[in-house]
C-alpha cells in the first residue's frame, strides 16, 4: 500500500526533466561549496532552500491543473499584498528594498510575481479565448504594469524589465497585431531619453560602465572587469574545483549569488561552460516539447511563459558576467545561492509537470 501510493506521488514526475534538473542543482551545489569556501552554514541554507523548492515541485506536479486556473486572480491579488508590503516591513541590503524575514528565511515578493504573472495573463487570454481583442490586451498591460511599477521602485530594475518580457511573450502568443507591436517598439526608441534620464545613477553607470568597463575600474566597472578576468583566466580546461585565484582571493565580488557563473567558468573553463550550455538547452527543449503536447489555451500560455523566464534569467546573468550585459540583480536559476530564487526555479518545474501530466482536465 505505501509503495502503491508513493509510486502514485512520483507519477507525474517527467523523468528526463527531472534528471535534468537534478544535475544542474548538483553542478550548482558543488561550484557554491568553492564560491563560498566550504561555508557550512551557507551551504546547509542551500540544501534547505532545494529540499523546499524539491517538495513544492513534487506536490505541484501532482495539483489538478484547473485549480491554477480558478486560483490565478487571487494569487495575482495576493502576491501585489506581499509585494506592497516590503515598503513597510521589508529590510534593505545593497542599496535596495526587496525582501521580507520571515523566520530563518528571507523571502523576495518579486520572485513570486515571476510565478503568478504567467498565471494570472494565461488565465485571461483562456477565459476570453473566443474573443480576444484590444480590451483583452489592454486589461494585460494593465495587469503587468502594476507589478513592475512596484518593483522598479524597490529600485530592482533588472527583475522588472524580467517579469516584463514573460508577460510581453505571453500577450504577444495571445495574438497581439503586429502593427502594434511595431507601433509599440518605435514609442519605446521615442522615448529612450527619457527613460534614461528617469534611472537612478548608479543604473546609469552601469549602463556606460557596459560599454567601457575601464572609465570607472574601481568603482561602477569593478565587478564587471574581475568577472571578465575570472571566466577568461578559466581557458579551456578550467583552474580546477576551489583552485579559482579570482574567487579564493576574493577579487570577484558576490561569488555565490549574481557572480557565481564566473566561479564556474573559471574552475571548469570553456569544457565545463559549454557543458552548463547544453544542459539548460535540454531543459528549455524538453518543456518546449512538453508544452506542446498540452491541448488548451491556459496550459500553453503558461507554459511558454514559464520557459522563458527560466531562459531569459539565465541569459541575463550569463550575459551580464561576461560583459555583454549591464550588471543587474539577476540570479542563475538552479544555480545561484538564495532560497527564493531555487524555490520559485523549482515551483516553475513542478507547474509545467502538472500542466502537462493533467494535460487533457482543462477543457477549450
Amino acid at each position: 500500500m505505501i509503495k502503491s501510493n508513493l509510486f502514485r506521488l512520483f507519477e507525474n514526475i517527467d523523468g528526463i526533466l527531472m534528471s535534468l534538473v537534478v544535475f544542474i542543482i548538483t553542478l550548482g551545489f558543488i561550484t557554491l561549496a568553492s564560491a563560498s569556501q566550504q561555508n557550512i552554514f551557507l551551504l546547509s541554507n542551500q540544501i534547505i532552500n532545494i529540499s523546499i523548492g524539491m517538495i513544492l515541485l513534487l506536490f505541484l506536479s501532482n495539483i489538478d491543473p484547473r485549480r491554477f486556473l480558478f486560483y490565478a486572480p487571487y494569487l495575482y491579488i495576493f502576491s501585489l499584498i506581499i509585494l506592497a508590503t516590503v515598503y513597510f516591513f521589508g529590510f534593505e541590503s545593497h542599496g535596495a528594498k526587496r525582501w521580507i524575514k520571515i523566520l530563518f528565511f528571507n523571502l523576495q515578493p518579486s520572485e513570486i510575481i515571476k510565478i503568478t504573472i504567467p498565471l494570472t495573463l494565461a488565465w485571461l487570454y483562456h477565459r476570453y479565448q473566443n474573443s480576444i481583442n484590444y480590451k483583452t490586451h489592454l486589461i494585460a498591460f494593465i495587469i503587468l504594469i502594476i507589478p513592475c511599477s512596484i518593483i522598479c521602485y524597490q529600485p530592482d530594475l533588472g527583475t522588472a524589465i524580467l517579469i516584463s518580457l514573460s508577460g510581453l511573450v505571453i500577450i504577444f502568443l495571445a495574438g497581439l497585431p503586429l502593427k502594434f507591436i511595431l507601433t509599440s517598439i518605435l514609442g519605446l526608441l521615442i522615448a529612450l531619453p527619457y527613460i534614461w534620464s528617469s534611472l537612478h545613477l548608479y543604473q546609469q553607470n552601469r549602463v556606460l560602465s557596459l560599454i567601457d568597463p575601464g572609465r570607472d575600474p574601481l568603482g561602477t566597472g569593478y565587478h564587471s572587469i574581475q568577472s571578465i578576468i575570472a571566466i577568461g583566466s578559466g581557458g579551456f580546461f578550467g583552474k580546477g574545483w576551489s583552485y579559482g585565484s579570482q574567487t579564493q582571493l576574493n577579487f570577484l565580488p558576490e561569488t555565490t549569488t549574481d557572480f557565481i557563473f564566473s566561479v564556474y567558468g573559471e574552475e571548469f573553463g570553456f569544457i565545463g561552460t559549454f557543458g552548463i550550455f547544453i544542459i539548460y538547452f535540454f531543459i528549455l527543449y524538453r518543456c518546449v516539447f512538453m508544452a506542446q503536447k498540452m491541448q488548451n489555451t491556459f496550459s500553453r500560455l503558461t507554459t511558454a511563459a514559464l520557459v522563458f523566464t527560466i531562459f531569459i534569467s539565465s541569459f541575463i546573468n550569463i550575459g551580464m558576467v561576461s560583459g555583454m550585459l549591464p550588471i543587474v540583480g539577476a540570479p542563475l536559476p538552479f544555480i545561484s545561492y538564495g532560497g527564493t530564487s531555487m524555490v520559485v526555479s523549482l515551483t516553475m518545474v513542478g507547474i509545467i509537470m502538472s500542466l502537462h501530466s493533467h494535460k487533457s482536465l482543462i477543457a477549450n
